[in-house]
């Protein structure tokens, strides 16, 4: 009974949310920076930007994060017909606490880190520091003109990474400026690993289109299909998806055209 109230009630809200009108592109993003930009004092933000030790990722979590992507990471290498070897040069869109980065600096030599918060990228700073590791460029962007990384990062990078991070953004058209800005870093074959929360109807995962600050941790999905079609318009080529259906994450394994 209690969780067909509270199916219900996500109903209801989603009907309410769907016949107010949208909030502008700029001011959802502006909103998005907000929240993000305080992880430095707020525990809450530093466990859902995956910080080490906070909230939910204690060690043997938080490390487990980094070396499940870095499996996914060698199956795109083998579906791209791409030897890992090659593959000297990445950038992390959303860095958060630096799990994938710490992973990642054992096998890359040369990683961008963009994110939002310069918290996290300060935390990302701490940990590579610690690991003796050099090559990490932290690239603080505005949420309100993503597009200005592409003035401090090598357009010819060999890897594009981007997990737990699509469904946090502020709306559908963000994620599709994301993905050409993606492409745009990407040398000619270049990989992606990006991983979105799909929509399958349930009314918590439903795409949102107002406040933000209210619905920061399920604003934004897509139907699967509908991200394949996306991701071969913003110029890749996806050669698989894995679903994880207990938390309705998507991985897509992209080579860009």
């Amino acid at each position: 009974m209690k969780s067909y109230l509270r199916k219900l009630k996500l109903q209801i809200q989603n009907m309410i949310h769907k016949a107010l009108p949208s909030q502008s592109d700029e001011a959802l993003a502006r909103e998005a920076s907000t929240f993000w930009a305080d992880s430095s004092e707020a525990g809450k933000r530093r466990d859902h930007s995956h910080w080490r030790g906070e909230g939910q990722w204690e060690e043997s979590k938080w490390t487990q994060m980094g070396e499940k992507n870095f499996s996914r990471f060698q199956w795109l290498c083998s579906l791209g017909e791409t030897p890992q070897k090659d593959v000297v040069s990445m950038v992390e869109w959303g860095s958060g606490g630096g799990a994938n980065i710490l992973r990642f600096s054992t096998e890359i030599s040369t990683i961008y880190g963009v994110d939002i918060s310069s918290p996290n990228l300060e935390e990302c700073q701490r940990q590579v520091e610690a690991a003796n590791f050099k090559g990490f460029h932290p690239v603080n962007i505005s949420a309100e003109t993503p597009e200005g990384c592409l003035e401090k990062i090598p357009h010819s990078l060999d890897f594009f990474l981007s997990t737990a991070v699509f469904q946090h953004f502020p709306g559908k058209q963000y994620g599709v400026k994301i993905l050409k800005i993606a492409a745009e870093l990407l040398r000619p074959e270049g990989l992606a690993l990006i991983q979105i929360r799909y929509d399958n109807s349930n009314p918590k995962f439903a795409a949102k289109k107002r406040n933000y600050l209210g619905n920061a941790m399920t604003f934004t999905s897509y139907s699967i299909d509908e991200f394949w079609d996306v991701c071969k318009q913003s110029g890749f080529s996806p050669m698989a998806v894995q679903l994880n259906t207990d938390l309705n994450y998507a991985y897509y394994f992209l080579k860009k055209i």
